[in-house]
């Protein structure tokens, strides 16, 4: 027997009304009773800490009351509805009516049972007339179903629009959701980067490409700005040429390379002019401010993707998250009954049974956990020492490998010769031997990490983590070590005044922001060939092999694993390389964009027909989250050295739209000079020092406020969930208080259905098992009776 809410109040309120009219009670007594009773209920106990309870059935007592004071025929319907705590006897406008729809649809009642009250309703609407809402609410009800309906027709339209839905549902049913994690993330960054090409294309090559020069005017000099040079400017930009062959094998090797003839496309930065440029609107255009604001806002624009992409991740992943009945709710909650098609249906099977494999592992791996001796763990622990020492051990190696090269490949390309003295194939390797070693080191490392991290006995979960962070700090040192190598060529100090070129030991780069272009271009463009050929030139030979040869060795070498870490670090390298490379080479992201386009679907065809699983099924509740991580933080390291290059380098003086300054933040002071005093004045109180501390001291005081809110709203969160268990008691208590009255157990089965006679109306119907308190407690002694 399973009591309602309307029962349970229904059995408090018979006992208050039997009690009240006991002939040895008085008043207070009786009411001191009630409370007695009341106070043993579970929920009333005291706990760790006490909250306040809302009371939800106010209502409902007063219309008994209102009932017993004034009974009345009622529609059943009604009767029902009010025993619920809704009245629909006063319902004026619009207003009304939707209070009364929206409480229905709150109903814990079957559909069958909602149905029958809305068909009520809309009868009983019939039947009279209802106001409109007036004043400045006047509409809001059909307002808001216009609205709730559009939102309803926008998600099925996005549903429907989604890029590539129906691509990994595939994937999601072949090979589980910790794979179509990894393809939803692409997805993802092949949007980003279209967005950032849009943003380059829109506000620096177009307006560069289309509109005329009016030379230097005031737009871009300002006015009495200092660290600018225009006779530099003129003087060095002649001086800055390009050798252009027209031999077909030297045009690809200059395509490959970025130099040659590619050095002046709107590729690189040193293609890009400082001169005021003719705009059809405004009438001038500063492409300096341009290629600087475009680049800030690409920056913002990409932290605040990730940081709303990663809070709605964290959302979904609490939303989702119950320890207690994940299983159940995956078995009796996780089938969708709208689905049609038996491929559909079979693809949603498969994804159910992946997650539950990795639920079941990552269960599995934690009950061993819990059985280690202090042996096997001192042992474990020893073994993840020596491991994490050999990583580190590697990675240094790797950085100064990197390093040795760099330098090797710069001292080789200091001589004017190189080109004369050695064959053209070789000058090709050496020119691309650093991004050779970067590539090499980030195909063979990965490996080694993933063949050792399984001597260490991580959940599958913390395995993939762990392997990330590793593959992680390899890419990121790398890169790093190559950063510092050029930020060692392009600062060195023995430079001519007039053009700030190098001289004696110091290399002669006329434009070296382009030179450091060319270096992210030549890394792009060799991660992407890498790719395609792992996929096409391994992956897709090795299918073949194990499918159509008959040999024991070629079963046993059977179809490659997707491996989920090494994917994920291939595309945010690829993101990485762009985040660092488009300042330098403007249209870099172009290529990334084409690199995430193909590799989508060069992965698909790799997930659906030439590997496996992965082995250990992972658990991807939080994969995306945890993507996102890692790549924010790429994203950091990658503003360190662009933000330095715009506050902190001399830019070159015979080439790019910062040729005539000495800082390229100059061009913001000489926008700002032409400005009226007063706004000068405005921006100078909100750049100085005063104004950002306090700023700073603001912004600290709301993440102080903000995470106080947050601990709060956690222990509510909690004291709501023991409030919750204690509610559930409640009603298990008054099954056994009706045990104990009446000596019956609740839920047997009853000879006679038929209903007690009552004397007067009462608030729905008594249960058939439920004696008067009169009855139980004659002489103070629990009587037995048998069912009539």
């Amino acid at each position: 027997m399973v009591l309602t809410n309307s029962q349970m109040e229904y059995i408090l309120h018979l006992f208050l009304e039997e009690v009240n009219t006991h002939p040895n009670r008085r008043k207070g007594a009786a009411t001191s009773k009630v409370n007695a009773f009341i106070a043993l209920l579970p929920s009333k106990q005291p706990i760790d800490r006490q909250m306040s309870r809302r009371s939800t059935t106010a209502k409902k007592r007063a219309i008994a009351r209102n009932n017993k004071i004034h009974p009345s025929k009622k529609d059943p319907e009604m009767e029902e509805l009010e025993e619920q705590g809704i009245d629909v006897s006063n319902l004026e406008d619009e207003e009304d009516v939707h209070r009364v729809m929206n409480a229905i649809k709150q109903l814990p009642c079957p559909l069958a049972a909602k149905r029958r009250f809305r068909k009520y309703m809309r009868a009983k609407l019939l039947q009279k007339e209802i106001k409109q809402s007036s004043g400045c609410c006047g509409g809001s009800n059909t307002n808001r179903q216009n609205w709730r309906k559009f939102k309803i027709w926008k998600k099925e339209m996005s549903y429907k629009l989604e890029p590539w839905g129906s691509w990994l549902k595939n994937v999601e049913g072949h090979q589980g959701t910790g794979v179509v994690s990894y393809f939803v993330f692409l997805r993802w960054l092949f949007f980003l980067n279209l967005v950032i090409f849009i943003l380059m294309l829109l506000f620096v090559t177009i307006p560069y490409v289309a509109f005329s020069n009016n030379g230097y005017t005031y737009v871009v000099t300002g006015s009495g700005v200092s660290g600018m040079s225009v006779a530099s400017e003129q003087t060095c930009s002649p001086l800055y040429q390009v050798n252009v062959s027209s031999d077909a094998k030297t045009l690809i090797q200059d395509f490959l390379q970025g130099s040659g003839w590619m050095e002046k496309t709107a590729m690189f930065y040193g293609f890009y002019d400082s001169q005021d440029l003719n705009s059809f609107v405004a009438g001038h255009y500063s492409l300096p401010l341009a290629y600087l604001l475009t680049s800030l806002v690409i920056l913002l624009f990409s932290l605040i993707t990730m940081a709303r992409y990663t809070m709605q991740s964290f959302r979904e992943n609490l939303e989702d998250q119950n320890e207690k009945h994940q299983y159940c709710n995956r078995v009796f909650g996780g089938w969708d009954f709208a689905l049609s098609e038996e491929g559909t249906a079979v693809l949603k099977h498969r994804s159910l049974y992946k997650d539950l494999a990795g639920e079941l592992a990552e269960q599995r791996h934690h009950e061993a956990r819990k059985n280690m001796s202090s042996n096997d763990k001192c042992r474990l622990y020893t073994i993840r020492f020596f491991i994490n020492f050999m990583v580190i051990c590697i990675l240094g190696g790797s950085g100064y490998l990197i390093y040795w090269v760099t330098d090797w490949v710069t001292s080789f390309l200091a001589d004017p010769n190189y080109k004369t003295n050695n064959d053209a194939i070789v000058v090709l390797l050496v020119e691309f031997l650093p991004s050779l070693t970067i590539t090499a080191l980030n195909g063979i490392v990965p490996l080694i990490f993933g063949i050792v991290v399984k001597a260490e006995n991580y959940t599958p979960e913390f395995t993939i983590k762990i392997t990330l962070i590793r593959t992680v700090f390899l890419r990121l040192a790398s890169l790093a070590v190559l950063i510092a190598t050029i930020y060692r060529i392009v600062s060195c100090t023995d430079k001519e005044t007039t053009c700030n070129v190098g001289q004696n030991a110091c290399d002669s780069l006329r434009c070296w922001e382009t030179y450091v272009g060319q270096n992210f271009f030549k890394l792009i463009v060799l991660d992407f060939l890498v790719k395609v050929g792992v996929t096409l030139g391994y992956e897709l030979p090795r299918k073949i092999l194990t499918t159509k040869c008959d040999a024991a060795i070629c079963k046993k070498i059977g179809l490659a694993e997707f491996d989920i870490p090494k994917n994920v670090l291939d595309i945010v390298y690829t993101q990485t390389l762009c985040w660092l490379g488009f300042f330098y080479a403007p249209l870099i992201p172009a290529l990334a964009t084409i690199s995430m386009f193909v590799l989508f679907y060069l992965k698909y065809l790799s997930a659906m027909y030439n590997t496996n699983p992965p082995e250990i099924p992972y658990k991807a509740s939080k994969s995306n989250n945890f993507f996102m991580i890692v790549l924010m933080i790429a994203f950091f390291l990658c503003c360190l050295p662009v933000g330095y290059t715009m506050v902190k380098l001399t830019p070159s003086y015979g080439c790019g739209p910062f040729r005539i300054y000495s800082y390229m933040t100059v061009c913001v002071d000489a926008t700002i000079s032409n400005f009226p005093s007063w706004l000068q004045t405005i921006i100078g109180i909100f750049t100085s020092g005063s104004f950002i501390i306090i700023l700073l001291v603001l912004l600290s005081l709301i993440i102080y406020y903000t995470s106080s809110k947050s601990g709060a709203r956690a222990k509510m969160i909690v004291m709501l969930k023991e409030q919750m268990i204690m509610e559930g008691k409640d009603k298990q208590f008054l099954l056994n208080r009706i045990y104990e009255l009446t000596g019956e157990k609740p839920g047997a089965k009853k000879k006679d259905n038929k209903r007690p006679p009552s004397n007067g109306p009462r608030n729905g119907p008594p249960p058939s098992a439920v004696k008067t308190v009169n009855e139980v407690h004659h002489n103070g002694n629990v009587s037995k009776d048998n069912d009539k």
